[in-house]
């Protein structure tokens, strides 16, 4: 267990009992554990959802990550005519004991290609997370989740240093390359293809 998890768990953030992605689905049809849209699975630890502004009421929603998830919403029919769907806010599962809902992700096809399940790691060809409370999460478990899962591209709207950070190449612990790029610069986040969405980080960060 991550010390992160660990210290929600105790604060009453996160459900103290470890699950795996098969169990935690069969727990939520059989009505033994409501479904609630404020909690993902990370780590086989079921934790609420963080998306406050650093030092404001964990419950909250913090203004610029609720501006910058709107940024996301719009660019998304640039990935639409490459193959692929930015999904936001919904759920990947990644067994056996991660289902995270990542402020956005790159799959491959269209929303109806999922009617019957979360897309897993082989069709994600990037994660796009917004920190700002949630920074040390992000950076940590999450991380450490998406890399073990080989998802190529993980990338992170920094609102604390107001960067965005651009993770390629994963391992199993962590990502081996990764930029800091600044609102003068872009990201190019990795589709189904060949061909990458530039997007000027300024576009990313309110």
């Amino acid at each position: 267990m991550t010390s992160s998890i660990l210290k929600e768990a105790l604060e009453g953030r996160a459900i103290l009992q470890t699950w795996t992605v098969d169990r935690y689905h069969r727990a939520i049809e059989h009505g033994w554990l409501e479904e609630d849209p404020a909690f993902e699975l990370l780590d086989g630890f079921i934790v609420r959802k963080d998306r406050a502004a650093a030092g404001e009421d964990p419950m909250t929603i913090g203004d610029r990550h609720r501006l910058a998830v709107q940024r996301l919403v719009k660019i998304a029919a640039l990935f639409g005519q490459l193959g692929c769907t930015l999904q936001i806010q919904q759920p990947i599962q990644l067994p056996p004991k991660d289902e995270p809902e990542p402020d956005a992700s790159v799959v491959r096809g269209t929303d109806e290609d999922y009617r019957d399940g979360p897309p897993t790691a082989a069709d994600v060809t990037c994660v796009i997370e917004v920190a700002d409370s949630s920074l040390a999460r992000d950076l940590g478990s999450k991380l450490r989740a998406y890399a073990h899962a080989g998802i190529d591209q993980y990338v992170v709207v920094d609102l604390v240093h107001d960067l965005v950070l651009d993770h390629r190449e994963p391992e199993q612990g962590g990502y081996n390359n990764v930029i800091a790029l600044r609102r003068d610069q872009t990201v190019h986040v990795r589709t189904t293809g060949a061909v990458p969405v530039p997007i000027p980080a300024d576009r990313l960060l309110p």
